[in-house]
């Protein structure tokens, strides 16, 4: 990668090596089922430079200016960012589920001047476009836009720009702004170098090729999906096909003959349950599941993926142990990465599908250094990380990036962790939800998180400490699986607070007994599921009690 400048002359380039290679995207719904649009990288190209012309000349679109984009991975949304890099501008990716408060703020924020908007939203941004001074434009795909405004097909020209500029590899490339678990969040200045660099680190690690296909569940408007499934396929030539469908992944992996899929944690966890639930349906599987599981491997993984088929990749949240040993045992590779919105954002990835070392988010990238350093207040390790993946700043915010990055360029993540003999890197949780108990002993509400969500009528649980007599204790707010309850004969609050008291109480004794909740009275009932990030993590700080005094 170093002999691109910009992620404009990469694109140049590995378009016009790899021409046939397609973006297939859905662009239905769920219950409607799905259609893929199809795009060439050398339409893409052609595509790209025709909405690079309009964005210089109709929307005065000049380097350095900011231009946002809200929807989902759709063709349109692949060329609006590539178009805007080749005149210099820097993307903003706006999460399609943000609220409309969220979205007039970072709108606000970044001084976006042009917005490309899917049309089920554009109006959320329409309604906000009179007070936000700095926005001039906004244009609307897949659909109608309402009066005073352009669609997309009435904009595009004939006319192509074509002309390459040099480009500082430290300009701004990305202003991404993460998604807040715990309150508004930040806007993350990406540099050029920093996208390259991850973008080639993640590549050589998972051996991407033109004749692989990326399977991605992912959303574009977080890094984790921009980097992994639109730059990464994008730079080697790789077909991607997108999907929302859960459901029909293994028909479309195999339709479109996929070799990666790229994930997050709560779909290799669908996967596996439903894997094993196929399993246990009949005696014969069940018998050999139990006394001969290797027997099954060719069978899982033909009937999940294909013969094709490569890997999975899960990142973006912590991923169950069990679940990522129990896919290897049926076969079913599982690279699991570690990274963050600041650091481009790939870290780490295991480096053999079928790994033993269980519970490591694997090795630096190569670019990627890492150590460990003992926090002041709570005397537990957190991991820094040093390298070109590391972003500039936050922007217009130097007091919070000071308090993250060091002047010789280490990165303070927030994660607790160790290091193995070998360099493997192993994660505690995130050092601002540590329970720190009067008796001195920490507590990390993902490994209590942990041993709960194994208990079969918890749908969903987060982990937080409250305050009885002064004193912090671990508590509980549990999304329960209303309907298996229901089936059970448990029906009303209180019949369940006390039926998963029970169920908590014996399934507890894999916890240290200072890790265990103590009392009914710490667990706190929700009627709706987890407010959540586009990665798919808890906003805890909406659900943050301190209970009784």
């Amino acid at each position: 990668m170093e002999e691109f400048d910009s992620l404009d002359s990469l694109f140049r380039e590995t378009t016009s090596r790899f021409p046939n290679s397609k973006f297939r995207t859905s662009i239905s719904s769920p219950d409607d089922g799905y259609d893929y649009r199809d795009i060439s990288f050398a339409e893409l190209a052609t595509l790209v430079s025709r909405l690079a012309y309009s964005m210089a000349e109709e929307f005065d679109i000049e380097a350095g200016d900011k231009v946002a984009i809200i929807g989902r991975p759709h063709p349109k949304w692949a060329a609006s960012f590539f178009a805007a890099q080749r005149v210099g501008a820097t993307i903003v990716p706006i999460a399609y589920n943000f609220t409309s408060e969220e979205i007039r703020r970072v709108l606000h924020e970044s001084e976006s001047k042009l917005a490309i908007v899917q049309s089920d939203k554009h109006s959320v941004v329409a309604e906000k476009f009179n007070s936000l001074s700095h926005l001039n434009n906004l244009v609307v795909y897949g659909g109608e836009a309402e009066e005073g405004f352009q669609t997309w097909d009435s904009f595009l020209p004939t006319e192509m720009l074509e002309k390459e500029r040099s480009q500082d590899p430290e300009e701004t490339a990305v202003l991404m702004y993460t998604s807040g678990t715990t309150g508004h969040g930040k806007g993350v200045m990406l540099s050029h170098k920093n996208l390259l660099f991850n973008v080639r680190d993640i590549a050589e690690t998972l051996e991407v090729t033109p004749e692989d296909c990326m399977v991605s569940i992912l959303p574009w408007d977080h890094i984790y999906g921009l980097t992994t499934t639109l730059l990464v396929p994008l730079a080697f030539g790789a077909s991607m096909v997108y999907t929302r469908d859960y459901r029909n992944l293994p028909a479309v992996l195999k339709e479109y003959r996929g070799t990666i899929l790229l994930g997050v944690p709560k779909l290799l966890n669908a996967l596996y349950e439903e894997t094993l639930s196929k399993i246990n349906s009949t005696w014969w599987t069940r018998l050999l599941y139990k006394f001969a599981p290797g027997l099954l491997k060719s069978k899982v993984k033909k009937k999940l993926a294909g013969e094709q088929f490569r890997f999975i990749t899960s990142g973006g949240a912590p991923l169950n142990p069990e679940t990522a040993k129990g896919l290897r045992g049926l076969g079913i590779g599982v690279m699991e990465g570690y990274g963050l919105t600041e650091t481009s954002p790939v870290l780490t990835f295991t480096r053999d599908p079928f790994t033993d070392n269980t519970g490591s988010v694997g090795l630096p990238l190569p670019s990627v250094e890492i150590k460990l350093r003992e926090t002041n207040e709570k005397e537990i390790n957190e991991v820094l990380v040093k390298g070109p993946i590391v972003m500039k700043g936050y922007y217009k915010n130097e007091e919070k990036t000071k308090e993250v990055l060091e002047e010789d360029g280490w990165y303070h993540t927030g994660d607790s962790g160790w290091l193995d003999e070998d360099g493997r890197l192993y994660l505690n949780g995130r050092i601002k939800n540590v329970i720190v108990l009067e008796s001195g002993n920490n507590v990390y509400p993902e490994e209590v998180e942990h041993e709960l969500e194994q208990i079969p009528f918890i749908e969903e649980v987060m982990v937080r400490e409250d305050r009885r007599s002064g004193r912090a204790v671990v508590s509980a707010v549990i999304y329960p699986d209303y309907e298996d309850l229901e089936e059970t004969g448990i029906e009303g609050k209180d019949s369940i607070k006390s039926f998963l008291w029970e169920k908590i109480k014996a399934e507890s004794k894999n916890l240290a007994p200072y890790m265990r909740i103590k009392s009914k009275r710490d667990i706190e009932i929700i009627d709706e599921p987890f407010e959540k990030t586009p990665t798919q993590k808890v906003k805890r700080y909406l659900y943050q009690g301190q209970g009784e005094e």
